[in-house]
């Protein structure tokens, strides 16, 4: 008999599969779950000379609408206050910046990879 997953774990799978996905495809992890006073960012990497800031959305079905969908303007300002105070704390300047969003479908066992998710305050 199969165990019935939680939101928690499915989610987990999600990310460890972004995780997997972005290291295969010559991409550079620096953090994963990077948390603040502010709130969390699922994965922080670079490509080439972009550090980019990744959410990751994880759905079993599409009952609910895209996985991006979820990524809403609130979503996304707290995703851009966490990365402003990440980029300060880390001292890091001169740097291209990207935000991304990973919609991972669980059953098809797919990762669609949204690059520019977020542009001049609006979505694609």
């Amino acid at each position: 008999m199969q165990k019935h997953l939680s939101n928690y774990e499915i989610g987990k799978i999600g990310e460890d599969a972004v995780s997997l996905y972005l290291e295969r495809t010559n991409h550079i992890v620096l953090e994963r779950n990077y948390r603040n006073r502010l709130g969390e960012i699922d994965i922080i990497f670079v490509d080439g000379n972009t550090l980019v800031f990744g959410e990751v959305k994880t759905r079993t079905s599409n009952k609910f609408g895209e996985p991006r969908e979820a990524v809403d303007r609130r979503k996304m300002n707290k995703i851009l206050a966490v990365a402003k105070a990440y980029i300060s704390n880390k001292k890091i300047i001169n740097v291209d910046i990207r935000f991304d969003v990973f919609e991972v479908m669980y059953h098809q066992k797919k990762i669609r990879h949204i690059k520019d998710a977020y542009i001049g305050g609006g979505f694609h």
